[in-house]
């Protein structure tokens, strides 16, 4: 109900934002009033529609989980997408076409960024000064991670209260005197079965890091046996309907890619070159069964970079990356060329990101789930890009994979893809630079 309202209320900010640009605008290049009001009164269903479908993708409505630069980041994010999305739906719509003024347009976009910005910060502060900082419990081994998290990207939000290992007893102890459990992983079934009960019974919330066979039930269907109720689920594979599908999705928006953005491969092929040394760098990788393909990439390291030092991931602040290079990698320029491998069919648009073979054997021997990633094509982006960062840890990437596979559907994809252009100017999503070799 909650987000019902905001939702209302953010609508009202975008029809005052339009109409106060008609209002300012007809005396001055309006030369139709009502026939450019009538226009866009014909496609406000339209931009209403298409406005809550950007707060969806790029998560306005999870206000408390972030900083206030990311909701301005969101707001002027969500503000040029919509916008972007009027003058399409203008040029497209016949009734629209003509009689919707763009200097309307782009004056209301100034004016819905900054009535958005003003309205979401004073929810922003209000809801920090209301709940003030959570008190929570992270219980478990090897926290670390979880941990500094919490205490450094959720400072606002979480005061750290209590932590333990596997200790049930100390656990249940404290447990009524906090608001909310992390659990981490690795906890034995019987100790996490009483602890939830236990929360559950305290009216505390629980969020815990899901072992990798709990993802599987993501999307579980209830079968009735008898009398019986069983969870079954399903083989984490794509069926043939769903690949020819997928495949088409892959071809239309590669080729879409390729067209639109050949201008900026062409100006940062040509600055490679101008560099020093070859444009592309070629590496095996694997992809859908294992199997090993040439992906490509614009050069970003000195030429033959591991010559001496071997297959080893990129550091934050690796030598061997040239000055352009880390604008490449930091922009995600340098993974254009790989929707060519996208048309070839080695890759997808989105999927696992493809890994090396020399680290995915060294993967496989620790996490031995790691080969159910191998389930579906490489990606060129995934849920791991969108919610992890370059240095997210092999074993939390793993998550977010099998997370997409058991949850795999086309909307999903479409939405996936959206959010990639979030994460592109953001500085978190590249924060460290260890996970991609080259």
């Amino acid at each position: 109900m909650k987000n019902i309202l905001l939702l209302f209320a953010d609508w009202l900010i975008i029809l005052g934002s339009i109409l106060l640009s008609f209002s300012i605008l007809n005396d001055v290049m309006l030369v139709d009033y009502q026939a450019n009001l009538g226009a866009f009164y014909f496609i406000l269903p339209i931009i209403i529609t298409i406005y809550s479908f950007l707060t969806y993708v790029f998560g306005l409505y999870n206000v408390s989980r972030q900083s206030l630069q990311e909701l301005v980041y969101i707001i002027f994010l969500i503000s040029v997408s919509l916008t972007t999305a009027i003058m399409a739906v203008c040029f497209l719509v016949r009734e629209a076409a003509l009689a919707y003024p763009r200097s309307v347009i782009l004056l209301s976009a100034c004016f819905y960024f900054i009535f958005l910005f003003i309205w979401r910060a004073i929810l922003w502060k209000m809801e920090k000064m209301h709940h003030g900082r959570i008190p929570v419990m992270v219980i478990g081994y090897n926290t670390d991670d979880l941990l500094k998290s919490l205490r450094k990207i959720h400072k606002d939000i979480y005061d750290i209260k209590f932590v333990f290992n596997g200790n049930e007893k100390d656990v249940l102890e404290n447990i009524s005197l906090v608001s909310e459990v992390f659990l981490g992983s690795e906890i034995s079934l019987s100790v996490r079965s009483n602890i939830i009960l236990s929360a559950l019974e305290n009216e505390v919330v629980i969020n815990f890091v899901p072992k990798y066979d709990d993802i599987g039930l993501i999307n579980a269907s209830l079968l009735i046996t008898d009398d019986i109720p069983t969870f079954r689920i399903s083989k984490m594979v794509l069926t043939p309907d769903e690949l020819f599908v997928k495949r088409i999705f892959d071809l239309f928006f590669a080729t879409l890619g390729i067209i639109v953005f050949s201008p900026i491969m062409l100006i940062v092929a040509i600055l490679v070159k101008m560099d020093g040394g070859s444009i592309f760098y070629s590496q095996e990788r694997l992809t859908l069964g294992s199997k090993v393909f040439n992906l490509r990439k614009f050069r970003t390291m000195v030429c033959d970079a591991e010559k001496l030092s071997g297959p080893v991931f990129a550091g934050e602040n690796d030598p061997r990356i040239t000055p352009l290079g880390r604008i490449l990698r930091a922009t995600r320029l340098d993974e254009f060329p790989q929707m060519f491998n996208i048309l070839k069919g080695d890759m997808s648009i989105v999927g696992p990101r493809p890994e090396r073979p020399f680290f995915v054997e060294q993967f496989e021997n620790e996490i031995p789930e790691y080969r159910a990633r191998l389930k579906v094509k490489a990606g060129l982006t995934g849920l791991a890009q969108v919610f992890g960062k370059y240095n997210t840890q092999a074993k939390e990437k793993l998550r977010y994979d099998l997370i997409y596979i058991s949850k795999y559907s086309l909307f999903q994809d479409f939405i996936i893809v959206l959010q990639t252009v979030k994460i592109l100017f953001l500085k978190s999503s590249t924060e460290g630079v260890k996970a991609e070799a080259n």
